[in-house]
């Protein structure tokens, strides 16, 4: 009887709570939907607010670069200088693009081919146009995905608009994620309906414009669906062969061989950027010192970031291959699989910006698919909450008074973060395996998975070994900077030290040591660019200054006082249409450079008075000059590529009104090069291996000897004394974001060849 009455006292008290909880429970189904609509609609509103309208006004960064490349493609210029800042930023300037700084790195040339049809049209009227067709982009993909999943038409729009940030930059930036998100989910869609070729051909044009997602051909080998490899493999190489032919060879090879492994090892921009929240830049920032960049590193240890960053990518795919299945299996377990791959590419990319994480989207979407026909709704808004934490987390700025190491840890909150949603996807995959079908896993998959692992471990440590060999070395031969520069290059003597370019956030500038403008221009409205120059006898200055008027060099005399509030005045007009100039040892003569279809000739003129002679072409068209310098005798040398040469570039001397001849030494793709003052010695930077190395050249007894050769470039020797070259370098850096370095040729321990 008394147990009757407890147990009634029991349900007594505890009725009220059940019963409430019953009437949330029958009321929420009916409001769900008017939550979810009111949170699209108040995310929709943040992306045109934020994202859409301010893109609508403004160029920005990014999408000036696309252009820029689109444009060149479609009016038939050569394509193997487009990773070259200064020359991008001058074909910039010369059309007359509102955009401060532009660059290429790290971009595949197929990047630009979307934006081909809209080089038509004026910049800013093609990106209002690549914006409209972004939304339709973003839409298209909303509705495959509602055609792939269980999930109705406002969730997954919520889920595609809890990408805040990485929305908004796509879009501020004019970006090419989303074509590449539709593409992936045009992929899944075709993979779904056993359409294996048309689900290949999407991955390789998705590869074409970003890398990562060719990594599928390696996810399809191993799940042995074979139609799906071979379709990706084969429409990769009809998309490069197409290319070879429209675009050249050129660029392709320098994209494979040049560029695409420095952008494997995170070093395209900033490497210890905190924004780009990638382990690259945590491990770089952890390890790795740099002047300028990282002047504390927390532990400096290159050998253990050799170790630790290969260690990082392993952490990241053993356990995840270790989880797939071999197909068949069934549809969930395959959302799953495709969810949790795609996001392992986006966490282990060496430069995850922003709006990477657009393609975040279809792993997210079909995540919580999968978890709400599992009715795991615990799970479910775990990971929507790190989604969306991921999405927003760089809307709360960090306060710079915290001690750095605080500051580096909550600068990374989004790959910490993007850690754990992947442990999340981990043990999503892992739940329903019991461990009987583990034990039935094939072993030799298992050992098969090991060997791979551990081979490719050890190549990247002893990869990262030999591209951090020369670490020290290269640092000893650092000059401090003088200046707030983003790169830093063509140092050239001058009696109170040396000048060289510097990329400034407002454009290029000639800077003295102390980073001093040579030619200070006024703050009233922006300044044209300073791309190239050169030093008289009498220690004036002869500028390249480029706008949308072209290209025309100026001098600055000597006497007058590097200040800021110099007016451009100044500086008098010598030649128009004209860059690179280079001045005779008499100061009289005067040689340029002007371009045709980015196909440079070499041109000479003659002071006359406050002006100069009409200028005369030194050189046919065949020659396509790069660089020029004059010898003391008159005599003058060039670099070109023509057709002699099989298109590489060399060194050619030459008199005016007389045929140039090869140079016989250096041999190879010379890009750069200059004549000590007693004209004894030539240094030059030569392509070896894929990378520019600084060498010299005695010109009496034509005997070489190299003075660098990291995995990495120098570019643009100058003579700061009789025996000491400064040079530009992009070692531990972003790639051709140089920093300037010294080194005197009786220290150089290189051995000659």
């Amino acid at each position: 009887m008394k147990s009757q009455t407890k147990r009634c006292r029991g349900n007594t008290v505890a009725e009220p709570g059940a019963n409430l909880r019953r009437a949330c429970l029958s009321i929420l189904p009916s409001i769900l939907p008017w939550i979810e609509a009111a949170c699209c609609v108040m995310l929709a509103f943040l992306l045109f607010w934020k994202g859409i309208l301010p893109a609508w006004r403004v160029l920005n960064t990014d999408f000036p670069n696309y252009y820029l490349v689109a444009r060149l493609l479609r009016e038939g210029y050569s394509l193997d200088r487009i990773y070259d800042w200064i020359w991008l930023q001058r074909i910039k300037d010369h059309w007359g693009l509102d955009q401060s700084l532009v660059g290429f790195a790290g971009l595949t040339p197929f990047s630009s081919l979307p934006i081909v049809p809209l080089s038509i049209y004026s910049a800013l009227t093609a990106k209002r146009i690549w914006i409209v067709v972004n939304l339709l982009f973003l839409g298209t993909s909303a509705e495959l995905l509602h055609r792939s999943t269980s999930l109705g038409r406002l969730r997954i729009w919520v889920l595609c608009l809890l990408a805040i940030i990485p929305l908004q930059t796509s879009f501020l930036y004019g970006q090419m994620h989303l074509i590449v998100l539709l593409l992936l989910v045009m992929a899944y869609f075709f993979h779904r309906r056993d359409n294996e070729i048309a689900c290949g051909v999407c991955i390789a044009l998705a590869g074409a414009l970003k890398m990562y997602p060719l990594v599928f051909g390696v996810y399809f080998l191993w799940k042995k669906q074979w139609r799906a490899a071979f379709a990706t493999t084969c429409a990769t190489a009809l998309i490069v062969a197409i290319s070879y032919l429209w675009m050249g060879g050129s660029i392709l090879h320098i994209y494979a061989t040049q560029i695409l492994p420095r952008s494997l090892q995170g070093e395209v921009l900033d490497p210890y950027n905190v924004h780009n929240a990638s382990a690259a830049a945590f491990l770089h920032r952890l390890f790795l010192y740099e002047p300028a960049l990282n002047p504390a590193p927390t532990i400096y240890s290159p050998s253990l970031y050799a170790i630790a960053y290969p260690l990082w990518q392993l952490a990241v795919f053993f356990p995840l291959f270790a989880l797939l299945r071999p197909s068949p299996v069934g549809p969930d377990r395959e959302k799953l699989e495709w969810a949790a791959f795609l996001f392992a590419l986006l966490l282990a990319s060496p430069v995850p910006s922003t709006y990477h994480f657009v393609v975040m989207i279809l792993s997210i979407v079909l995540l919580v698919d999968v978890l709400l026909r599992r009715r795991d709704y615990r799970l479910a808004v775990t990971a929507i909450s790190l989604y969306a934490l991921m999405s927003a987390v760089d809307l709360w700025a960090i306060r710079q008074h915290l001690s750095p190491a605080i500051v580096t840890f909550l600068g990374f909150g989004r790959l910490w973060l993007g850690i754990l949603l992947f442990a999340l996807f981990l043990f999503t995959l892992a739940k329903k395996c019991a461990p009987s079908d583990i034990a039935k896993t094939d072993r030799r998959r298992i050992l098969l998975l090991c060997a791979v692992s551990a081979v490719v471990w050890v190549s990247s440590v002893v990869g990262y070994h030999r591209h951090l060999a020369h670490f020290k070395q290269e640092m000893s031969r650092r000059v401090l900077p003088p200046a707030s520069t983003y790169l830093a290059i063509n140092p050239q003597p001058r009696s109170d030290g040396y000048l060289f370019i510097g990329m400034a956030p407002d454009g290029y500038r000639v800077l003295d040591r102390q980073g001093l403008q040579v030619d200070p221009q006024g703050k009233a409205q922006a300044s044209p660019d300073e791309l190239s120059f050169a030093v008289a006898e009498d220690h004036s200055v002869l500028l390249e200054v480029a706008d949308a008027t072209g290209s025309r060099i100026v001098t600055v005399p000597n006497e007058v006082p590097t200040t800021q509030s110099q007016d451009i005045l100044h500086a008098r007009v010598l030649i128009q249409d004209a860059e690179s100039p280079a001045i005779s040892a008499d100061s009289q003569s005067i040689a340029f450079i002007r371009e045709r279809k980015g196909k440079g000739t070499l041109w000479i003129t003659r002071l006359e008075g406050t002006g100069t002679t009409p200028p005369t072409q030194v050189v046919g068209d065949a020659y396509d000059v790069r660089n020029v310098s004059f010898q003391r005798s008159g005599e003058l040398l060039f670099t070109a590529k023509t057709a002699i040469t099989h298109d590489r570039l060399r060194i050619f001397l030459t008199t005016p009104g007389k045929r140039p001849h090869l140079l016989s030494m250096p041999h190879g793709n010379i890009a750069s090069f200059a004549l000590s003052l007693d004209e004894r010695l030539l240094a030059f930077t030569r392509l070896e291996h894929n990378r520019w190395q600084l060498g010299y050249v005695d010109l009496a007894t034509r005997r070489e000897t190299m003075l660098t050769s990291g995995d990495c470039n120098a570019y643009t020797p100058g003579w700061t004394g009789p025996r000491t070259i400064a040079y530009a370098t992009d070692c531990d850096r972003g790639l051709g974001l140089t920093a300037l370095a010294s080194i005197h040729l009786d220290d150089a321990d290189a051995p000659a060849k």
